[in-house]
């Protein structure tokens, strides 16, 4: 999972252009989930330019990774030139947070390396 968002993050910032949406509209809302839990998030209406025209986006903001968002707020975003209306804002954070993700992982592979294959054995000559 750490390569993937590291990889997608990478491809975003090389191959998607940059633009700066302006936010036009922030609601929250609130979801039960099958469990139980309940769910918090807003939906976000963005306004930007994509290809030299002016474009519009609305839906949940954690599917273009906006968890918070005030009206007015301009945030930049990448966006697939072939699909204007594709956006992510995950790929502006970087691949520091697949890095987090792999070291996390590495480090708990290696705890459990050493506390269930290693830690007990014993050199016999």
């Amino acid at each position: 999972m750490a390569l993937h968002i590291i990889g997608t993050a990478l491809h975003h910032q090389a191959a998607w252009q940059r633009t700066v949406a302006t936010v036009t509209d922030v609601s929250p809302y609130s979801e039960m989930q099958a469990n139980g839990l309940k769910t918090d998030g807003i939906n976000v209406a963005v306004a930007y330019v994509a290809n030299d025209a002016p474009m519009t986006w609305s839906g949940r903001g954690k599917d273009v990774g906006l968890y918070k968002a005030a009206k007015g707020d301009r945030i930049e975003f990448y966006y697939d030139p072939a699909d204007p209306s594709s956006l992510d804002t995950a790929a502006m954070k970087g691949w520091r947070g697949g890095l987090l993700m792999l070291a996390v992982t590495g480090g708990f592979t290696a705890f459990y390396v050493w506390f269930f294959w290693l830690r007990g054995r014993r050199v016999t000559a």
